[in-house]
């Protein structure tokens, strides 16, 4: 009798390491699964950034010099008409972009698809008062609002200063 029980005690251990085991395969997996995702968002974010940089490059709004700033919601209001405002400068005579730069475009970008993402910006110095081409590298190097911002830029209206 004992060695019956003794089985059934010895089969119910293997099962339980079986469940473990498959737990275990399962988590990593997913695990996995969403780390694919995640580059895999990236990537498309990526190549919407570079087709918006194409676009705009062939309009003629492109310039890798060119330092952009998000607006305060007032301002925008005040400039763009838009709580959704971007203004574009000419990098200053010191080679570094600044708040007083000369204002060469102003973009309305309430009609893009990441305007909450962008505005939730405001203020960033990660992103604000960087040239496009600095953008244009962060989005490239993995920074998903970097390619966003792009993508915003080609989806905007430009307002000529």
């Amino acid at each position: 009798m004992s060695r019956k029980g003794q089985g059934s005690l010895e089969y119910l251990f293997m099962v339980a390491a079986a469940l473990i085991i498959i737990f275990a395969v399962v988590s990593y997996i997913s695990g996995s699964g969403s780390q694919a995702t995640q580059q895999g968002d990236i990537a498309l974010l990526q190549s919407q950034a570079e087709l918006a940089k194409s676009k705009l490059t062939a309009k003629g709004l492109w310039n890798d010099e060119y330092c952009f700033y998000i607006l305060s919601e007032s301002y925008s209001k005040d400039k763009v008409g838009s709580k959704y405002g971007i203004s574009i400068k000419d990098k200053g005579s010191n080679g570094k972009c600044d708040k007083s730069d000369r204002v060469i475009y102003y973009l309305d970008y309430s009609g893009s698809e990441y305007r909450e993402e962008v505005k939730a910006l405001y203020g960033d110095g990660k992103y604000n008062l960087k040239t496009l081409k600095e953008l244009y590298d962060q989005c490239l190097a993995g920074d998903e609002n970097a390619c966003k911002v792009i993508i915003t830029l080609d989806e905007s209206l430009w307002i000529p200063q």
